[in-house]
């Protein structure tokens, strides 16, 4: 509990063995309960319900899909005669959404029913898929027309993304909401695996026409998912106050919470000069630092990949744990040291390992992250509570490009990458210094729950109840 009072500004300090050890008296002897499930039975738990299953299949359907176009977007703009600056800018249109209407899109989640929401703007993102395959078939796509269209579906899916998130939390119970979570993490980094790989095969066999085709195919997995899943019971209160108060009350929300405020600067740490490199710098450190080709490049880029499923199940195990804050900074300063290291190699095999160590550690962090939000916020807030995530962690990522950018142009891409995990290295140290809060992420947002699954007999109990449960 003092983790709780603490997070919310308050002196306040534990007592080991709690009220009755304070006073003296012989701490109060615990009934057995039930057994407990082991701890992979834990992890998987959310798969146990009928409707988190149907969500889980539609989602992971729907990434693949995503994951396909994404795997072969940029080689389609270069066969249209992009440059490399054009694929920048064109991720520059793709991500700039994430900052613009992240917070717009948790109020709107919250406000109206959240598969109304999903139903519109998913319908919008097939519809920008199908006019990618059409155009293409007929001849007439050109730069221009990527870039609108990429700007376009990054929208829709921005203002999809907390409507998604919040519907979670009605598929499952309240005890099996951080499994899901983890699950779900699991799902989208096998999508990101796989779908690539697809994109690969369907390119040289069929054509960019049938990726863009396979990625509006699987669109219908979500919008035939949705009428199967529960409507959100709270859009009425929501609806209630304005999309402008509804942000503030999100931001105030979040951010009046320590540890989910500290939480928020590592987010912004890692969208600024974290993700950058492992987005846009690869192709720059095989050709330039290793001085190596394709062959390479796509073998640097499934290993990092390779990492961030192993990642996703060891978060299948840490999820369940009460205090998240340890493993999550662990794994930050570790998946900055190994952009630090990885900028700075000249060794193909160190590369190779420091991209899978850096895969691994990435996603227990932004895993870990996600689990929390989700877990600490109620559920009124909690659309809100994971926009204002996105707008810090994907919505920032726009500029660290430029920044990575602009370090590249002076630095080259091994500078530019060793001194963009330097920064997230020392920021993150600097923010853990100054908010150690942040080491007690998810106890400071479940008290009861991180105490008693730490010590049952150390829960402070007033003096009145222990003398009735001794008597």
């Amino acid at each position: 509990m003092a983790h709780w009072l603490k997070d919310r500004g308050f002196d306040a300090y534990a007592v080991g063995g709690g009220v009755l050890a304070l006073l003296g008296r012989p701490a109060l002897q615990v009934a057995a309960g039930p057994e407990r499930r082991s701890p992979w039975k834990s992890a998987v738990a959310a798969l146990r319900h009928k409707l988190y299953r149907r969500y889980f299949a539609g989602l992971m359907l729907s990434w693949t899909g995503s994951w396909i176009e994404a795997g072969a977007f940029g080689y389609v703009v270069l066969l249209l005669g992009g440059s490399a600056a054009t694929l920048g800018l064109i991720g520059f249109l793709n991500t700039i959404p994430n900052l613009v209407l992240a917070l717009p899109a948790g109020a709107l989640a919250d406000r109206f029913d959240r598969r109304k929401v999903l139903f519109v703007f998913q319908g919008a993102n097939m519809g920008v898929a199908i006019a990618l395959a059409l155009l293409w078939a007929t001849g007439e796509l050109n730069v221009f027309l990527m870039g609108v269209l990429a700007f376009l579906g990054g929208s829709f899916g921005t203002l999809s993304f907390p409507a998604f998130q919040a519907m979670l939390a009605s598929t499952v119970p309240e005890e099996d909401l951080e499994s899901a979570v983890a699950l779900n993490s699991l799902s989208l980094q096998l999508a990101r695996f796989i779908g690539p790989a697809i994109a690969g095969v369907l390119l040289a066999t069929a054509g960019p026409t049938w990726v863009f085709g396979i990625n509006a195919l699987s669109f219908l997995a979500v919008l035939i998912v949705l009428p199967l899943l529960p409507g959100s019971r709270d859009h009425l209160i929501g609806a209630a106050i304005g999309v402008g108060r509804s942000m503030k009350d999100g931001l105030r929300y979040v951010f009046g919470q320590r540890s989910m405020a500290s939480l928020m600067m590592l987010m912004i740490l890692a969208g600024l000069f974290a993700t950058p490199p492992v987005a846009f710098m690869i192709p720059g450190l095989v050709r330039f630092q290793l001085h190596e080709g394709a062959t390479t490049l796509g073998l640097l880029i499934s290993l990092v990949g390779l990492g961030s499923v192993f990642g996703s199940l060891a978060l299948l195990r840490l999820s369940g744990r009460p205090n998240k804050g340890e493993p999550a900074i662990a794994s930050y300063l570790l998946c900055a040291a190994a952009i630090a290291g990885i900028g700075l190699s000249t060794s193909v095999p160190l590369s190779f390992a420091l991209a899978v160590l850096g895969g691994f550690a990435g996603v227990v962090f932004i895993g870990l992250s996600t689990v929390v939000v989700q877990a600490s916020a109620t559920h009124e807030m909690r659309a809100r509570a994971m926009a204002i995530w996105a707008a810090c962690f994907v919505g920032v990522l726009p500029f660290g490009a430029l920044i990575t950018g602009g370090l590249a142009a002076w630095l080259g891409a091994g500078g530019a990458v060793a001194v963009d995990g330097f920064i997230t290295l020392v920021g993150g140290i600097a923010v853990v210094l100054a908010r150690p809060g942040v080491l007690w992420l998810g106890c400071a947002a479940l008290p009861e729950t991180c105490v008693a699954a730490t010590d049952p007999l150390a829960l402070a109990v007033l003096e009145d109840e222990a003398e009735a449960v001794a008597a």
